[in-house]
């Protein structure tokens, strides 16, 4: 969404904290990474630009394996064994076995047993994200940024979640404080184009999608979402180019095809 951004964290004390080190990939609620929060632009079969939401996030390894827990859900390390009752534990259990809604009813335990737990409130918000229920998600993810207010991914699965809601300016200023905690994450990055992308703002969206290119060089499929918003500027050699830089990237891609019928549309 995305390196397909499920972020794991170790069990810990509720605390403050700024995440460092690798770059987290893009990220949401299924297999063993995330969902591009918001969808990729791309060109439908007759060449004309459409909006595919859920594209599979580049380098996402695609497997048949238990999904993992969603951003900012707790799983137990294999050295840290959690009480039988534990609800966290078991919503993560829960989740595992696709028993979503028993996952739901565990993370709502988790709330209630200790409302001061800021990780309960947002693996309860991302459960309700996965349900399709974005709306009853934002109370808790505003609980959780109250109690943690620099935890990344607080802001993040808040913006995604009004992001699905069709709230993008709020979505955008979401993605921009995620941005501020964690500024060289090219996930948060992308989807903040994405975001602007979606609100019609292109030429901001163009720069985002630079700087995520920049920081994340090897991604083909960023060079769609930015050919997109140049093609909507009306700047078809720009468009080209990135689109240009997808094919050498991906030369061999499912739509390499549709691609290359696109740049002899553009130059045309």
């Amino acid at each position: 969404m995305a390196r397909n951004p499920v972020r794991r964290q170790r069990p810990a004390k509720p605390a403050p904290e700024k995440k460092i080190g690798p770059k987290p990939v893009i990220g949401t609620l299924l297999g063993a990474g995330v969902l591009l929060a918001i969808g990729i632009p791309w060109l439908a079969a007759d060449g004309s630009v459409r909006d595919e939401v859920a594209r599979l996030a580049p380098g996402a390894v695609v497997a048949k394996r238990a999904p993992a827990p969603p951003a900012g859900v707790v799983a137990a390390a294999p050295d840290e064994p959690r009480a039988f009752l534990d609800p966290a534990g078991s919503g993560t259990t829960a989740y595992a076995s696709g028993d979503y809604e028993g996952a739901l009813a565990h993370y709502q335990t988790a709330v209630e047993a200790n409302p001061q737990d800021a990780e309960s409130h947002s693996n309860l918000g991302q459960m309700l994200v996965r349900l399709k229920r974005p709306a009853e998600a934002l109370p808790y993810f505003d609980r959780a940024i109250a109690l943690l207010p620099e935890r990344w991914a607080y802001h993040f699965n808040r913006a995604r979640a009004l992001g699905l809601l069709g709230r993008w300016e709020e979505a955008i200023a979401g993605y921009k404080r995620a941005e501020a905690i964690m500024p060289e994450d090219y996930a948060t990055i992308f989807n903040l184009g994405q975001a602007l992308h979606r609100s019609g703002d292109e030429a901001a969206a163009v720069e985002a999608y630079l700087r995520a290119i920049a920081l994340a060089p090897d991604d083909a499929s960023f060079r769609i979402a930015l050919g997109t918003s140049y093609e909507n500027l009306q700047k078809p050699a720009e468009a080209t180019a990135a689109y240009g830089e997808y094919l050498r990237l991906s030369p061999d891609a499912a739509d390499a095809e549709r691609v290359r019928a696109r740049i002899v549309q553009l130059t045309k």
